[in-house]
């Protein structure tokens, strides 16, 4: 028996609906940082005598060395920016998706909350997770650089809802705000300042531990190794008011 062509048409908006509804699930949590005032200031400890000087900084970094050990797979996506004009010195206005696009869970910190995590001591050694959204300002394919700003997500396994499991195919939508800066000196651009065309998003994961003291803090920072593929960007103009 032939299908008729109604029962056909009927059949691929079934399926359509079907398709949108799996697409519409993908995104589970959202987070609109421009909204949210986010708790970030460490508690020191109190000083046992009186202090005097600058505070005293010690900050350690460990990059990704073992990337055949990747922790999963993602892909960050720019969404949109509030502006296709831009000088240095301005704050764009972003959204940005990062995909779990690998096979197996990935867990990523969700909350905008640093102090929440500290210790009732502030005396007391301890570490977190931190998800870092840098926006990369880029001319072409072959030059680009971390100076569009970034902003941070963190959260332990000890502290209910500030983690979150991103399962194959899920994803989360963040916006910020970013804080677009000339390149350092000797990282000069091709063409100049005029020659950038678009920025760029880029996720990466890592675990730190910081020590606090009366007068100075320690920090340990190490990169989780992730598989990172580069979504899509925004294009853009970009001057310099002050050229």
């Amino acid at each position: 028996m032939r299908l008729s062509h109604i029962t056909f048409v009927t059949i691929a908006l079934a399926l359509a609906l079907v398709l949108c509804a799996t697409t519409l699930a993908q995104e589970v949590a959202s987070l609109d940082l421009t909204t949210i005032e986010a708790r970030t200031d460490l508690r020191s400890p109190e000083a046992t005598s009186t202090v005097t000087g600058p505070r005293g900084s010690i900050h350690s970094e460990a990059p990704c060395y073992d990337s055949t050990h990747y922790a999963g797979a993602v892909r960050t996506k720019l969404v949109s920016l509030d502006s296709t004009h831009y000088e240095v010195g301005d704050e764009p206005k972003f959204e940005v998706t990062v995909e779990n696009v690998g096979t197996a869970p990935v867990k990523i910190p969700f909350s905008p909350h640093l102090a929440d995590l500290q210790p009732k001591d502030a005396t007391q050694k301890f570490a977190y997770n931190e998800l870092r959204l840098e926006l990369w300002i880029a001319a072409g394919e072959d030059w680009r650089a971390n100076t569009g700003g970034s902003v941070s997500l963190y959260g332990t396994d000890d502290r209910m809802g500030t983690m979150l499991t991103l399962s194959p195919g899920e994803s989360v939508r963040i916006i910020g705000m970013g804080y677009i800066a000339l390149p350092p000196d000797g990282m000069e651009v091709p063409g100049g300042i005029n020659s950038i065309d678009h920025i760029e998003a880029v996720a990466t994961l890592h675990r730190r531990e910081i020590l606090l003291t009366a007068t100075a803090e320690a920090t340990v920072d190490r990169e989780i190794c992730l598989d990172i593929t580069k979504g899509q960007s925004v294009q853009i103009n970009l001057t310099n008011p002050q050229e």
